[in-house]
């Protein structure tokens, strides 16, 4: 390859690299229960969902869209739920998910033990977030041994909307609060 020709190519492969770095977003997803058990389980919940230009998105967090409660998830893999993985544990409908564990930390203990009641782990496998798309999460949990992992249930969620991001400008520059300004940032 000439010289130029490894400009060119070092050149296009920054700028591929620079707007895939620009398409990727995180959004915040809500949903409303789509039915009766999900409702009484677990209610309404939004989503932190890292989305890359590549590849499918991932979920950073949690939280109930009506109380003060949040919880933390940490990617998973099949390994992690037992032999077989998810396919063993819900069949043809594990394809495509995504596996989670819900951290245990604070209301992640609280959201395990309302969700799977004697569990001291549990995962929950997502059918994958789009805007405007139901959302179905099938919650799998690990009982004290010698109990088996098993699915503790299905919850089922309409698509209600997308939050917008907190604010890209700070509040406060120079010692001098922009929240008092009728004109904006200077």
């Amino acid at each position: 390859m000439t010289p130029a020709r490894v400009v060119i190519a070092s050149a296009l492969a920054g700028a591929f690299l620079a707007a895939g770095a620009a398409a990727a977003a995180t959004h915040i997803y809500s949903y409303d229960p789509a039915d009766a058990v999900t409702r009484d389980a677990a209610g309404p919940l939004t989503f932190q969902v890292y989305k890359p230009l590549l590849g499918p998105a991932k979920v950073l967090n949690l939280r109930s869209t009506v109380a003060a409660a949040d919880a933390d998830l940490k990617h998973a893999t099949d390994r992690d739920l037992g032999p077989g993985g998810l396919a063993a544990l819900i069949g043809p409908r594990a394809t495509g998910r995504q596996v989670y564990e819900i951290e245990p930390t604070e209301q992640g203990a609280a959201l395990i033990s309302a969700l799977c009641p004697g569990a001291k782990r549990a995962w929950m496998a997502f059918s994958g977030f789009g805007f405007n798309e139901p959302l179905m999460i099938a919650v799998v949990s690990a009982p004290a041994p010698p109990s088996k992992t098993k699915v503790c249930r299905t919850l089922a969620y309409d698509f209600h909307g997308e939050w917008s991001g907190p604010p890209t400008t700070p509040l406060v520059q120079d010692g001098d609060s922009l929240l008092g300004r009728s004109s904006g940032p200077r």
